[in-house]
């Protein structure tokens, strides 16, 4: 009694694809879901036992048909019949042509395919936020945005720079007192600085305070514990070295 009120697949097929009806109320992507389901399950009447365990529907997109087969050699070969087999497909949907074109893919293909829709998925998100010192978009996690990271960086080289000025003894450790700051930038600064009052020196064009900042940065003691013959000796080492130079590698010289 059930079974007589069932609607036949080819009477769907009809109904869905058929011009003549009206089946705005069927979305399209649920039209072709379906047609795909009935071609694999029609699969082995079309292309027959002798491809049945060697090609299968691998998915459909709109009007074009995507099938998979077992190696290169078998895609070649029903492509140089895509024609036919094309004639083929649309004879079991009722004489309607509905997929309009065939294309023959190997495993190698869909394993490339499916590596690319992995990828894709574990692509990190990215999220924004604001930077809380001038408002700009930045990625969410970051303290600053990279321009006021920059300016922050370049101000601390400048505070860092002065203090050294002041200070010329201090040591990383010392100096995390006044300001938080690598060890890296410390370095860079306070080498910077040594250079430049070296060769200040060594060239003879040093003021008094100059020529004190570089037996403080040489020395790396405080003035009260530098006698006159250590800064007698400091001068004359500094001068007779003709390797020091302003920006180089080297900071003291031959010895």
């Amino acid at each position: 009694m059930y079974e007589d009120k069932l609607v036949s697949t080819d009477a769907v097929i009809e109904h869905l694809f058929d011009p003549r009806f009206n089946n705005k109320l069927v979305p399209l992507q649920g039209k072709y879901l379906y047609l795909q389901h009935y071609l694999m399950k029609k699969w082995p009447e079309i292309c027959g036992l002798n491809l049945v365990g060697r090609c299968c529907v691998e998915k459909l997109v709109g009007n074009e048909l995507h099938i998979r087969t077992v190696n290169s050699l078998l895609a070649n070969e029903l492509y140089m019949f895509q024609d036919l087999f094309l004639q083929k497909v649309n004879a079991y949907l009722c004489g309607r042509v509905i997929i309009k074109k065939l294309y023959f893919h190997s495993g190698g293909y869909y394993k490339r395919q499916e590596k690319q829709e992995q990828q894709k998925e574990a692509a990190p998100v990215y999220e924004y936020t604001s930077c809380p010192q001038c408002g700009a978009r930045m990625l969410k996690g970051l303290e600053l945005c990279s321009v006021c990271e920059r300016e922050n960086k370049n101000k601390l080289r400048q505070q860092l720079a002065e203090l050294l000025r002041i200070q010329p003894w201090l040591t990383f450790k010392d100096c995390l007192a006044y300001y938080k700051c690598d060890k890296i930038l410390f370095t860079a600064v306070k080498d910077r600085l040594k250079n430049y009052y070296f060769e200040k020196v060594r060239s003879g064009y040093a003021s008094k305070t100059e020529s004190m900042l570089a037996v403080l940065f040489l020395l790396e003691k405080q003035p009260e514990a530098i006698t006159a013959a250590m800064y007698d000796n400091a001068i004359a080492y500094l001068r007779r070295d003709q390797s020091v130079l302003a920006f180089g590698s080297r900071l003291y010289g031959k010895k």
